[in-house]
């Protein structure tokens, strides 16, 4: 089995039509897809259920009802029960390039090795029923190659376009394996130390310029919702499992993974202001923010920056 497209699955409604005729139309007879229907309360695993009895690749289709438990448990169990030499995390609502399959098979070619396969990706949105572009998430100008995990990161930090996302590569199955990777069965950011890790063991990733997948930012979805105290205190708490992940790595790549956390958890503050006291109160919270005073302070000044200008 070549490739195994993991799909976790809650009330996505329509949107998962989608999503399973963009896949199976690209796969080869040595491709799966897998689809973790979370408990959804609609009508996402009668969809499912049809479209398998109806296409020709539905014997390529797996499917696992279980429980609502969350997205890190229904990435794992997709993960269990994938067979393929790499294995693609994909969300449900999102959208994949019509060459995705194809282009991984050619660079999996030219790269027999290749542990870890990036490309670039993008946020959208849709506006009087088309599809508009809101922000790069990862972007490419050209092919590149790293020997070494450590580089890629320092490369996406530098150029302020890391994300810990699963969607945004396809790794080798014995590469999640040999890395120790799990998802952190918690609410929110429970795939953080899960790539850094990837990451961290590949020996070999690729990463090419083709736009080959688009993040689908919706009314209630993640991205684009109003944040909880919970939710800022779980990215706190995945900060510093990764800092503890990278300790044994160069001091220079630990000041930047820092950096980019830091600054993620304080615009997100920044963005939800009336969760500061609540944050801040919590055990988390106040000593993330005690250990980085001098941060806190280029912060503040950045932020009053912006405001003025905002003004």
């Amino acid at each position: 089995m070549f490739l195994s497209v993991v799909v976790p699955c809650y009330n996505v409604g329509p949107a998962i039509d989608e999503l399973l005729a963009a896949v199976t139309a690209q796969m080869g007879d040595d491709d799966e897809l897998v689809l973790v229907d979370d408990g959804s309360v609609d009508d996402t695993a009668a969809r499912i259920r049809a479209f398998v009895a109806r296409s020709p690749r539905g014997r390529q289709v797996v499917l696992k009802q279980t429980a609502n438990a969350g997205a890190a448990r229904a990435r794992a169990l997709g993960l269990s029960l994938a067979r393929g030499e790499f294995v693609f995390f994909c969300d449900s609502d999102d959208l994949i390039d019509v060459d995705f399959i194809a282009t991984l098979r050619r660079q999996q070619a030219l790269h027999p090795a290749m542990d870890l396969m990036f490309f670039s990706s993008a946020m959208v949105t849709a506006r009087d029923g088309r599809l508009v572009p809101v922000a790069p998430k990862v972007a490419y100008a050209e092919a590149r190659r790293y020997e070494d995990g450590g580089e890629l990161l320092a490369h996406h930090l530098r150029q302020r376009m890391y994300t810990a996302a699963v969607w945004t590569y396809v790794a080798r199955r014995d590469l999640i394996e040999r890395s120790g990777a799990a998802f952190t069965d918690r609410g929110a950011h429970e795939d953080h130390l899960f790539t850094l890790k990837v990451i961290l063991a590949a020996r070999l990733i690729v990463a090419v310029p083709d736009l080959l997948y688009r993040q689908r930012v919706r009314d209630g979805s993640l991205t684009n919702s109003r944040k909880s105290a919970s939710y800022v205190i779980d990215r706190i708490t995945a900060a510093d499992e990764a800092m503890a992940a990278l300790r044994d790595r160069p001091a220079a790549l630990r000041r930047l993974y820092d950096d980019w956390s830091f600054y993620s958890v304080m615009w997100m503050l920044w963005d939800n202001r009336d969760l500061v006291g609540a944050v801040a109160r919590t055990r988390e919270g106040r000593a993330y923010l005690a250990a980085r005073p001098l941060r806190l302070l280029g912060f503040a000044a950045r932020a009053a920056r912006r405001g003025l200008r905002r003004g």
